[in-house]
């Protein structure tokens, strides 16, 4: 028995419903990271954790993180941690094109219409569930990256 047209839309529509959410959920996953390592160099209390980390958007998260890393680390260390960030500044815009675009998940491999608040010219971007599937991957090899940098060999080990 042959799959329908309906069937196969709905197949691939279920692939980039979940490439879409492997990559937040990467995303997501490093950016609490970085939050958690900066929080740690600064010796934030947990108590006020969360009043005072989460309120960055990733743009200045990034900054911040710089600024803190590049204070409390030698040289080589926060070159590492520089590119970790800016590997993670760049994914962010894709994850603003995410959160922000009109999907149309069974079209051509996954297809999203985004209109950028700088340029306010719609745009329209094909195969995006291929797409999705590399940066949810460079997410969590960002991550960690950031694991390495502050010496978790497992991340059983890791404590949140």
């Amino acid at each position: 028995m042959s799959v329908g047209y309906a069937e196969r839309e709905l197949l691939v529509a279920e692939k980039t419903y979940r490439a879409i959410g492997y990559f937040i959920f990467e995303f997501s996953q490093t950016e609490y990271t970085i939050r958690h390592y900066v929080g740690r160099e600064l010796k934030i209390e947990e108590k006020h954790f969360a009043a005072v980390m989460q309120s960055y958007d990733v743009a200045l998260l990034c900054a911040v993180a710089k600024r803190v890393f590049e204070a409390n680390f030698d040289k080589e260390r926060y070159e590492a941690a520089e590119r970790l960030l800016n590997r993670f500044y760049k994914i962010n815009e894709q994850r603003v094109r995410v959160a922000n675009g009109l999907w149309m998940p069974h079209f051509n491999g996954g297809t999203l219409h985004h209109v950028s608040r700088a340029q306010l010219k719609p745009q329209g971007y094909i195969e995006q569930t291929t797409l999705l599937e590399k940066l949810g991957a460079e997410a969590q090899e960002i991550k960690f990256g950031f694991f390495e940098l502050f010496g978790v060999v497992n991340e059983e080990d890791i404590e949140f």
